[in-house]
């Protein structure tokens, strides 16, 4: 499976839709209109990409007029707004999860890296809005930057007490700043090669692409091995 851009759009080659929006759509009723929409431009994302959707497109797939959704969204990049603020909260809360939970601070850390890069190939098509060129400045859409701020502050707040509990001579920024850029960076980088079944049948594949679904193989291991690396530079 690949997920990629083109020409500033997000690709993908499967569906990322939390719920059926197909099982949704017969059982639509006014209320539940805004996330029926949002479910379905997920697989119209996944399928054809950003530039290809249309509100228009999407009342017909909800069997609603073609206005209706303009009552939700006056135009398409506000529905990716909407996308990207919603995968910001789920990340929020799926780190939070670990992050605040009664393991050892750097178990925490550890865990929260590897929950990062699991919801980024859990929900690729969310995280290539809440994170790539399609929207630009996020401070342009009521919520999204606070959003996206709160779900970073759960890594920054678990780093602060990493550097307290450990004695680290770190910078909190920089050290968060670093692991971050680590584990976002993985993240991307999984998104945008071949699948992992894919990689290891062809004897052609990139050397960058085996190195990136190798590390894929023990992701906890690997990631331990990365973090703990960045950790003993302050000792």
């Amino acid at each position: 499976m690949i997920t990629k851009w083109r020409n500033g759009e997000v690709m993908s080659s499967f569906s990322t839709s939390s719920t059926s929006s197909k099982s949704s759509k017969s059982n639509y009723h006014h209320g539940d209109l805004r996330q029926l929409l949002m479910g379905l431009a997920l697989d119209h994302i996944a399928s054809r990409g950003t530039e290809k959707l249309s509100l228009r497109a999407l009342a017909r797939d909800a069997n609603v007029s073609p206005t209706a959704p303009f009552r939700h969204f006056p135009n398409k990049h506000a529905l990716f707004a909407a996308l990207a603020t919603e995968g910001f909260q789920k990340l929020e809360a799926r780190v939070k999860e670990v992050a605040q939970s009664s393991e050892p601070v750097e178990r925490r850390l550890l865990a929260t890296a590897v929950t990062y890069v699991r919801f980024a190939q859990e929900n690729p098509v969310a995280y290539q809005l809440m994170f790539g060129a399609v929207l630009g400045d996020l401070s342009e859409f009521e919520g999204l930057d606070a959003a996206a701020s709160n779900a970073y502050a759960e890594l920054d707040a678990l780093v602060i007490e990493v550097v307290k509990v450990k004695q680290l001579h770190f910078d909190e920024l920089v050290l968060g700043g670093l692991v971050w850029s680590t584990i976002h960076g993985f993240a991307s980088l999984r998104l945008n090669v071949a699948g992992k079944k894919e990689a290891k049948s062809s004897s052609t594949v990139l050397r960058p692409v085996q190195a990136i679904v190798a590390m894929a193989d023990g992701l906890e291991s690997n990631l331990k091995i990365v973090i703990d690396g960045l950790l003993s530079q302050s000792l």
